[in-house]
């Protein structure tokens, strides 16, 4: 088949399908792991791909070939001021022209989240699939900003002209109200053969928690703070956090130092999610805090390397994802001593911590595994190229 992808990508996690990628052409890309994933799978399946996409250092149209695979850049606009007076009108106006250009070489496009990547879709007027990935309307209620209002807007104007929708989770489906299936992110990373093997007597338990920033919605402090009465008990633990806003130093560093909670925490910011997936290898345990999740890629990772997880039993999608507490622990995460309680009976129990690695681990071959997502959405591809041949849209 051959599928046009409109979404954020990174060249990073793809490089393996461009021989002659160049060092520059490396760092080329918005992120969005899920749809590298799915961009993956498509081509070991024997799929030609074209992607869509954007770069904040790309000023003019910019190609990257590979093997069955071409990716079109354009440019993206780093402030979000003009983009809140034009509603991101240069993007999806790049993103239709670019689509335009190749719709020779296309039978369907897929475009990922409900707005400049899906507008330039739709207006492209070939088949298409809508994939949400989020819900506006809970974005804007959680971080209130014009910018967000915006994004609402594009997002309704993108539920009233899709052709066909998927969603992310059932969660997701059951807050936006449109026609269409539930298809979760796939897994991109190896599932561990077995589960963990409780750690010796003696051994040091490393927590992560993966977020990007300080915000209402993704309550890092919840982690912090149960943290901190996790120590009292079991004082030979650490905490690592991940993502941007969490390097040394910065303000919400400096804020917990004011609050004398950085006891045995690390920070270590942003980086690369190859490097994330091989620190993922020594870390015991995730605990993840956030108040609502459309669907929660840390979590599927950290499940498929084995660790036992604590997260929120009404975080969205999140009780969804770990197969409602079977391969998971789900605690109310507005209570930092039951955040603790889950953490430390994970810790200190070796069946317990046996059980939940296990069980995450089945949950992800079950569920998530890349050549069963992707197979999916090329299920749903052919019934919307099928529809298109006898809809008019």
């Amino acid at each position: 088949m051959r599928i046009g992808i409109a979404a954020p990508i990174e060249m990073a996690s793809l490089k393996a399908h461009f021989p002659g990628i160049k060092a520059n052409e490396e760092t080329l890309g918005l992120g969005g792991t899920a749809v590298n994933v799915l961009i993956d799978g498509f081509l070991k399946a024997g799929h030609q791909v074209t992607v869509f996409t954007l770069d904040e250092n790309i000023h003019e149209k910019y190609v990257v070939e590979g093997q069955n695979i071409k990716v079109i850049f354009g440019h993206f606009r780093r402030s979000s001021t003009g983009k809140l007076f034009d509603f991101c009108a240069k993007e999806f106006r790049q993103i239709q022209r670019f689509i335009n250009e190749e719709r020779h070489n296309l039978d369907i496009v897929n475009a990922h989240w409900s707005y400049e990547f899906a507008i330039g879709t739709i207006l492209s007027r070939l088949p298409h699939l809508i994939t949400f990935r989020d819900n506006s309307p809970t974005i804007l209620k959680l971080t209130k900003h014009p910018y967000r209002f915006i994004r609402m807007l594009m997002d309704f104007w993108v539920r009233k002209k899709g052709m066909a929708f998927s969603f992310n989770s059932e969660y997701l489906k059951s807050l936006i109200r449109l026609n269409g299936r539930a298809i979760p992110n796939p897994v991109g990373v190896a599932v561990a053969g077995e589960g963990r093997i409780y750690p010796e007597e003696g051994h040091t338990f490393k927590i992560c928690f993966v977020a990007n920033g300080w915000d209402y919605r993704k309550n890092p402090e919840a982690a912090i703070a149960a943290f901190a009465l996790l120590r009292k008990n079991v004082p030979d633990t650490e905490l690592h956090l991940i993502g941007h806003g969490f390097e040394e130093g910065s303000k919400g560093y400096v804020k917990m130092e004011g609050k004398n909670r950085n006891g045995n925490v690390f920070y270590h910011g942003s980086m690369p999610h190859t490097k994330l997936m091989q620190l993922m290898e020594g870390f015991d345990v995730m605990v993840h805090t956030a108040r609502e999740e459309s669907f929660g890629n840390n979590l599927v990772e950290a499940m498929a390397k084995g660790l036992p997880v604590v997260a929120g039993e009404k975080s969205g999608a999140v009780p969804w994802i770990l197969n409602y507490g079977e391969a998971g622990s789900l605690v109310d995460i507005e209570d930092a001593s039951a955040i603790a309680g889950a953490l430390e009976g994970i810790i200190t129990d070796k069946s317990c911590y046996e059980r939940l690695s296990r069980k995450g681990i089945d949950n992800v071959s079950e569920r998530f595994s890349q050549a069963s997502v992707c197979n999916t959405y090329i299920e749903e591809f052919e019934k919307v190229i099928a529809d298109a041949r006898t809809t008019r849209f």
